[in-house]
């Protein structure tokens, strides 16, 4: 029996920005060069689709303008993967990642398909399996580094629901089509309710369930 998740809750991983970068720590006269850091941060997109600002989950703000990125979406926020350098506090980006990011819902309110039967009810929730390598809060958000098996054929779906007052967890649809056959690395950010000062997440993994508190 396949499930899958509803088209509204609907998430894809991608890459909309790619620039070269090297991965050397001299330039060609033989000076260091600043080092690449990789952070999860919010990307904002101007109304004609120009990469405007990036915060950090530090709360720092960077006017990237200047370097003329675009993108086909506009006016808005997105929660991205980027890696980039910071020389005398300006910013230079060289990989935007969008990264699945979505407000949890309540289980008991989702829809979801099965054999093209629309169902309701927590024993239809997909929880295929993915591994954790690291799970954190930041920026308001709670943030998800994890791995999965895969051929990368097909669209895997993401969405995050609250099982109970404060406890929240990860829904995840393979394509049934998707063989395991090597690991990917896949980043996602649920934005923490508003009011919500302490909860607890959960990943269903391969051998268990993962869970921790915040």
């Amino acid at each position: 029996m396949r499930q899958q998740l509803n088209r509204y809750i609907f998430g894809l991983l991608c890459a909309f920005c790619l620039m070269a970068c090297s991965d050397g720590s001299e330039d060609d006269n033989g000076e260091d060069l600043p080092p690449y850091i990789s952070d999860l941060v919010v990307l904002s997109l101007d109304a004609d689709g120009r990469f405007a600002t990036v915060k950090l989950d530090d709360g720092s703000t960077y006017d990237i303008r200047s370097q003329q990125l675009m993108s086909e979406v506009k006016d808005t926020l997105l929660r991205c993967l980027a890696t980039y350098t910071l020389v005398q506090g300006k910013m230079q980006v060289y990989v935007m990642q969008r990264v699945f990011c979505s407000r949890p819902m309540w289980a008991d309110s989702i829809r979801v398909s099965v054999n093209g039967e629309v169902h309701i009810g927590y024993q239809y929730l997909p929880r295929d399996p993915m591994n954790v390598v690291s799970l954190w809060k930041s920026g308001g958000y709670v943030n998800m580094h994890l791995t999965l098996m895969t051929t990368g054929k097909g669209i895997h779906q993401y969405a995050f629901c609250e099982d109970s007052v404060g406890h929240y967890s990860l829904l995840h649809s393979r394509p049934k089509d998707d063989a395991e056959s090597y690991k990917e690395h896949i980043y996602l950010s649920m934005p923490i309710p508003n009011g919500v000062e302490h909860l607890t997440f959960s990943v269903h993994t391969y051998d268990s369930i993962y869970t921790r508190d915040f």
